[in-house]
């Protein structure tokens, strides 16, 4: 009986040292990924469409050069630039959309505070000068949020778009406000808005936290990402009246 019990018992005080080893490693790799969140939005956000050049812009690209890739060729006269950073848990650590499906290790994860999550970012330059420039923060949900109808994990994502071209893209739409737009699916959030926007608003439509990466309890709305989401996604549901 005895040496059934120190068997059980080494069993369990090794599961609890990978559980604090895995932790240890996934918050690191958290901590880290946020911190770089921080420095490419900061980036990102220095960038001033319609102003910024392509001589300007290259230092950014070149630092980033380790998560970028450009789409097609990419010179002074036509760019476009996108960077990808990720931190992603295991499989099986992620779970699995299937109704069936138990998920007790990603319900774990969501108590322990360890999660995938993601942060992208981009640009485009036309003839010289940046034409736009877009970020976004992507993470996964808690178990307890996904929908059973869903064939797929859901993440909460929110991205951002600045963009010269912005009244090209949507004309003949009825706006709530003629220089931005909000497209609101399930836990998606999509902001686009243009330099003619007013510069706080601008800002404030760039200004992403990055606690959802890091914290311990799971985000579940887009307002914990981007706190204007929340005010965005109600002028699209109750535009104001004229």
């Amino acid at each position: 009986m005895n040496s059934v019990f120190q068997r059980l018992r080494k069993l369990v005080l090794t599961l609890l040292l990978l559980i604090c080893v895995a932790w240890v490693f996934g918050e690191a790799a958290q901590q880290l990924l946020s911190w770089h969140a921080q420095h490419l939005l900061a980036d990102i956000r220095s960038l001033d469409v319609n102003h910024t050049t392509w001589s300007d812009a290259a230092p950014i690209m070149q630092r980033w050069s380790r998560w970028g890739s450009a789409k097609a060729g990419c010179s002074e006269a036509a760019c476009e630039y996108r960077i990808t950073l990720a931190q992603a848990l295991p499989p099986f650590l992620i779970g699995s959309p299937d109704a069936t499906a138990k998920n007790l290790l990603p319900r774990l994860m969501d108590h322990i505070g360890l999660r995938t999550a993601a942060v992208r970012a981009g640009l485009t330059v036309e003839h010289g000068i940046i034409t736009s420039k877009w970020f976004g923060e992507q993470v996964t949900l808690p178990v307890r949020n996904w929908n059973a109808t869903d064939d797929y994990v859901p993440y909460l994502s929110v991205a951002s778009t600045e963009t010269s071209h912005f009244h090209e893209h949507t004309a003949g739409n009825a706006l709530p406000h003629p220089n931005r737009m909000t497209q609101h699916v399930k836990t998606y959030l999509e902001i686009s808005d243009s330099p003619k926007e007013d510069p706080f608003q601008r800002s404030v439509l760039m200004a992403f936290r990055f606690n959802c990466i890091t914290q311990l309890h799971p985000c579940e709305n887009e307002a914990d990402i981007l706190p204007a989401g929340l005010n965005l996604i109600q002028e699209q549901r109750f535009p104001p009246t004229r």
